[in-house]
This record gives structure tokens, sequence and C-alpha cells, in this order.
């Protein structure tokens, strides 16, 4: 927000009375909003001059006064901007607020708020000072029964769990019931409660079995933010930042994709403009593809791997698998994409500047099917990263730091991979769902 001095409103003040009280014209020379000059104007008609000074501290209200100043809008007096102007109140916003919170709490709404961040810690019940009087001695009584009542309710059943499933009922009932009562209660020494509760939380111990449990089912492919969504998913209510916590306690860490800087630009593709232009969202099945080949290395040699992939749900709708980068390869895939496509559907199929891809085959098989062609700048892997993003998510939770002995092995690896990926790897873009989910879901 600009800020004004007050030389320079009341030169706009003068300007305005020189000029016959034209708003128009004083506006568009000091290019000022029409709401800021009316309240500029509003203020010097009310207090003259002294009315546009400026405040450079905050200032501080009654609960007295804004009452006062609210009651005469409600009564119709005056309207928020005049009543601003009447009580020299910097802006009529802030008897909004005061109006609002005087609505929801009355009266207590107009009360200054404590400062700083409130405490995260609950606030337990006191016990009641030692009664003098008959009544007061009543009232401790019935006190006592009724978290006597509670207590026997909560536990279930009694001597059951032993002192560390009292010392948790306690601690649950505290916010109601003073704990020397409630300690008296359950027969418990305090020192005993506290160490109890010190331990473990029985919960907390359930979600660390879980957790542990689903980690390893991934293969440690899942993160603390999947975790949770799969928790979620099973009827938990839980917080990432709690499963966060008790994962790094469990030193149970997700794995994560190494990142390559790369700045080269290149030129403009021959073959193919650049239609999909990173534009990596599309809003319906089959509207968007991406393809690329990567390759591994086991014992017997190197495997090459190429999909493609839909970007509408991130599903890898066909690939191959060859022992040599040829384009017979490339054909078998583009045919299992086309096998699959509905009539009428025209996607674009977006590619680098690859040799395969800018074979006459290849391109007459897109146009024979109505397939859109996009090629990558030359050089420029970013054009392509969604791509690339699903290469390396792939090596890094099934082939980095393994050795794969022959063929077979490293083959068998990636199909599992892929229908794993496909069918059970959750994202968090999808909702929490896997690729088929999300896409059986929309077409529902």
């Amino acid at each position: 927000m600009t800020k004004y001095t007050q030389t320079f409103k009341q030169q706009v003040i003068d300007f305005y009375l020189e000029n016959r009280h034209s708003l128009l014209l004083t506006r568009q020379h000091f290019q000022l909003p029409e709401k800021t000059l009316s309240r500029w104007i509003g203020q010097y008609q009310y207090s003259g001059y002294d009315g546009l000074a400026v405040s450079h501290t905050k200032k501080k209200y009654s609960v007295e006064f804004k009452y006062q100043v609210i009651l005469s809008v409600i009564k119709g007096d005056y309207s928020a901007e005049k009543a601003a102007l009447q009580f020299g109140i910097r802006s009529s916003a802030l008897i909004s607020q005061w109006l609002k919170a005087f609505k929801k709490e009355g009266i207590k709404g107009l009360e200054p708020k404590p400062k700083g961040r409130p405490s995260m810690k609950p606030k337990y019940a006191k016990m009641p000072p030692k009664p003098k009087t008959e009544e007061e001695r009543l009232k401790l009584r019935i006190l006592e029964l009724e978290a006597e009542n509670a207590y026997l309710k909560k536990l279930g059943r009694a001597d059951t769990g032993g002192r560390a499933k009292a010392a948790e009922v306690i601690q649950a009932l505290r916010v109601k019931y003073p704990l020397p009562i409630l300690l008296r209660i359950a027969k418990l020494p305090r020192s005993s409660f506290f160490y109890y509760l010190k331990q473990d939380k029985p919960r907390d111990a359930k979600f660390c079995e879980e957790i542990t449990a689903l980690f390893h089912e991934h293969h440690g492919r899942y993160g603390y933010r999947r975790i949770t969504m799969v928790l979620k998913a099973r009827g938990h209510h839980v917080n990432h930042k709690k499963v966060q916590r008790l994962m790094q306690q469990l030193s149970l860490k997700g794995k994560c994709k190494a990142k390559k800087y790369r700045s080269y630009r290149g030129e403009v593709g021959k073959i193919a403009p650049n239609v999909l232009e990173r534009n990596f969202k599309a809003m319906k099945p089959n509207e968007k593809w991406l393809t690329d080949v990567t390759e591994f290395k086991c014992d017997e040699g190197k495997l090459y791997l190429s999909p493609i992939k839909d970007l509408f749900n991130n599903e890898i709708i066909s690939y191959d698998l060859s022992r040599t980068p040829n384009f017979e390869q490339t054909i078998r895939m583009l045919n299992q994409a086309i096998a699959r496509l509905p009539k009428g559907k025209t996607p674009i199929l977006h590619s680098d500047q690859g040799w395969q891809y800018q074979m006459r085959g290849y391109r007459k098989r897109l146009e024979k099917y109505g397939i859109i062609q996009s090629m990558s700048r030359k050089g420029n892997c970013l054009d392509n990263s969604a791509m690339e993003s699903f290469f390396g998510r792939l090596k890094t939770e099934c082939y980095a730091g393994k050795r794969f002995k022959t063929y077979a092995e490293l083959e068998q690896t990636l199909h599992d991979y892929i229908r794993y990926y496909n069918y059970e790897r959750i994202q968090i873009k999808l909702k929490g769902l896997s690729p088929v989910q999300y896409r059986n879901q929309s077409c529902d």
C-alpha cells in the first residue's frame, strides 16, 4: 500500500478546492484512486487539515469507544464510512471488523486479543481450594463422584490393563477433573503416573507398526506424504507431520531420485514443431502422450525400455523392452498404444529428436491414426521432463544400487515395477490414488 505524507494530502485538497471541487480533475492530476481521494476530502470536511495528519503508530481504542462507534452504526446514525470520519478512525474497514466481532461474541469480541501465539499445551483442571463451608464440601464430593464415574466408565472394567492403562485414562480426563482426585481414585502414585506418561503411547506404537509395515511393503518407495495418504484411506485421523516425526524416529526414509541440472536450450526441431510446449497438464485421457527411450545394464549386456505415458493420470499405457534400441521396438510400442486408443481420439505424442522419431515410417503411422507429432527442441531435456521424471523414479525405486545377472531377471523386475506403478503406487497429484484408480474414478 502506498503511504502518503500530510504535506502531499494538503496539496491534493488545495488543488481540489482551487478547481471548483472537481473530483475527476484532481484524480487525473495526482493519479489517485477515487476511494482514497473521497476519504481525504471527508477527513478535511470533518476536521480540517488536522484530519489529514499521518500517524506512524498504531492507535489503540478502548472497548467503550469501540462500542460507542458500532452502536452509532447499528442505530443508523452513521454509515461505516461516515462513522470513521466522525470519530477520527483511520479506516471504515476497522469498524466493519468491530461489527463482525460484536455480532459473533458480543462485547467480549471488542476486547484486545492476547499477543503472541496461543499455547499449544492443554489446560488442565485445577484442584479447588480447601472447603470451608458445608456447601463447598458438598460441591467437592460431587466433583469426586463425577470423576470416579468417568474414570470407571473410560477404563471399561476394573483392574484391567494395569498401571499403564490407568495412566492413559487419567491423562485423558485431566482436562475436566483435577489430577490429585483422579490419582486418588486410581490408587496410582504421582511419580508412577508421570513415568508411564513418558513411555511410548499405545496409539503411537500402533502407528509405528503400521508405518513400518507400509514402508517395507512398498520397498522403501513411499515417503511420509504417501504413507499419510494410505493411513487416511484406512480410516486413521493422522497429520502428515506426525507421520514424518515417527518415520524419523524409526529411521525410515523414502528413496529420493537424483536431480540433474540442464541448461542447454538448443535449436527448434525441423521434423515436427514443439506442440506441447511444456504444458504437461491434460484434462482427459488420451489427450497428451509422452515417449522416450532409456537404458539399463545387467551382466549380460544392455536392455532398453521404450514407454508411452498418458499425462492425464501418468499411466504407462504401453511399453516395450528390447536388447537393442531399434526401430522395430518403437513401432511395437506405438502399435500397443494405438490398439487401446478409443475411436475418434487424436492425442499429441511428444518425444525428443531421437532418430527413431524422425523415421518416415513412424511419422506416417502417426498421421494415419490422426496422432499429432510434437518434438522437443534440440538438446533440451526439459521439454520432455515429465517422461524423464518417470525414468528417474523408476531407476531410483527398482534399479539403483542393485546388480542384475541376467536379462530375464532385469526384465521381470521392470515388468513388475511398471505394473506396480500403474495399479498400486499412489501419487499425491492424483489425490492419493494410483494411475489406474484415478482413470477408473474419472470415467465413472
